[in-house]
């Protein structure tokens, strides 16, 4: 395992290259941008600000209303290490999680390749919108990204009507 010393001098030989911050300035500028394509699309969800992160994970987050009642979020993730866009029902707390947790396996179908990390503790279900995003043609990517993320809050809604449907 390198030092300390040995990791900051690599990070720092990285950034004097300019390659990285650039790269990181363009995921976020896009992530912006998608922001503002669910805003304008959605106005009747809550839509967070972008949430930089610490170059592991980049997110805004989408609320709707029967989804914020529950405690719950979907979450729109960039991941810096595997460099996918993937989308993430959240929950307020952990509490709000794992109860959510166990009910939504029983209850997931449809098209939508569901899954649940076991090392995320911040997702009940995700789901990998590209795994090899095109920033070049950001046009088509924002409407891969949006189309996934419709897809999937079908499928949750539809789980979590299941679900209250069941405790009738």
């Amino acid at each position: 395992m390198k030092t300390l010393n040995e990791l900051i001098a690599a990070y720092t030989y990285h950034l004097q290259r300019g390659e990285m911050q650039i790269a990181y300035k363009g995921i976020l500028e896009f992530l912006g941008k998608l922001r503002s394509a669910f805003i304008k699309k959605y106005p009747h969800y809550d839509v967070s600000s972008v949430y930089q992160g610490y170059m592991d994970m980049s997110y805004f987050s989408l609320g709707t209303k029967s989804l914020k009642d529950k405690g719950l979020k979907i979450a729109v993730v960039y991941i810096h290490e595997k460099g996918n866009f993937e989308v993430w029902l959240s929950a307020r707390n952990r509490d709000i999680a794992k109860s959510y947790l166990s009910t939504l396996s029983s209850h997931v179908s449809g098209d939508v390749n569901l899954f649940h990390d076991l090392n995320n503790p911040d997702a009940i279900r995700e789901c990998i919108l590209t795994s090899a995003p095109n920033f070049e043609d950001q046009s088509l990517l924002i409407d891969t990204i949006v189309q996934g993320v419709e897809k999937f809050v079908t499928t949750i809604d539809g789980c979590l009507i299941s679900e209250h449907q069941e405790l009738i």
